[in-house]
Order: structure tokens, then C-alpha cells, then sequence
């Protein structure tokens, strides 16, 4: 009679597996607001740009004319209701003689941005302020304000 044999056996069990995926699992937990912080703010770009382009039109078509735009009334900047990257819905939510609003609100991947999701432009009376919160009712403080729009 042959002796059994005492190799080792070699691999992982079903358990260790688990706890390996159950590790990665929590440290990709942990890691992904690190990582999608940067991607909002890049994205957030997008809008910002978009939002100075249509302060630009604005100023132009004012040169012109009485009072400043609707959103069509722009032109070819006007038919876009979106940032260049869809990262952002546009709009002039006021346009009068002396002072008007443009909004960008964050759709998509991009409305993740809790504090940014809504960023407003306002210019009164050749003044122009820049706004932010997580919806159309609620205002960023000053320093949140100022992150959002990389002042």
C-alpha cells in the first residue's frame, strides 16, 4: 500500500475570493468620490464656458437693440440649449432693457455635482454676478459659490 500524499494544494478557496472582492469592493467605495471630484469640476468647464459665450452674444446683440435676448433671438448660439458637451441645459430665464440671466443646469453624469448643479450668470445694470447651488431655490455661500465657478 502506497503512503498518501502530503503536497500542498495550491489556489484560493471560495472564501478567500469573497473577501478579496469584498476589499476591492470597499476601497473602490472610498475612492470614487476622490476620483469623480475632479471630473465634475472639469466638466463643470463646460457650462462656464458655454455661459460666457452667452454673455458675449448678449452684449453684442445689445449693441443693436433695446434690450438684451431671449435664447433664440441669439442666433446660432441661441439654437444650442445645450453647453458644447451636453454637460449642461442652457437658458436666458430673464432678458430685459437693462438686465438679464443665464442659466446653465447640469444634466446627465454631470447633475452629480450636488453643489454645482445649477450656475447662474446675472448681469444688472453693466454688473454682472455669478451664482451657484444644488437647485434653482438654494444659493451656495460665498466660498462655495466662488469653487464652483473657479474664482
Amino acid at each position: 500500500m502506497k503512503a498518501l500524499s502530503t503536497a500542498p494544494q495550491r489556489g484560493f478557496t471560495l472564501i478567500e475570493m469573497v473577501i478579496v472582492t469584498a476589499i476591492a469592493g470597499i476601497l473602490a467605495a472610498i475612492a470614487y468620490p476622490s476620483f469623480a471630484a475632479p471630473l465634475y469640476k472639469a466638466r463643470r468647464l463646460d457650462g462656464i464656458s458655454a455661459l460666457l459665450q452667452l454673455q458675449m452674444s448678449q452684449e453684442r446683440w445689445r449693441s443693436g437693440h433695446a434690450s438684451y435676448a431671449s435664447l433664440a433671438e441669439l442666433g446660432p448660439l441661441g439654437e444650442r440649449t445645450t453647453s458644447p458637451q451636453n454637460h449642461y441645459a442652457l437658458s436666458v430665464d430673464q432678458a430685459e432693457a437693462t438686465r438679464y440671466t443665464l442659466v446653465a443646469r447640469a444634466t446627465g453624469a454631470q447633475s452629480g455635482d450636488t453643489a454645482c448643479r445649477v450656475m447662474k450668470l446675472q448681469t444688472i445694470a453693466s454688473q454682472t454676478t455669478y451664482h451657484s447651488g444644488p437647485d434653482e431655490r438654494t444659493a451656495n455661500a460665498s466660498a462655495d459659490n466662488n469653487r464652483c465657478w473657479g474664482l
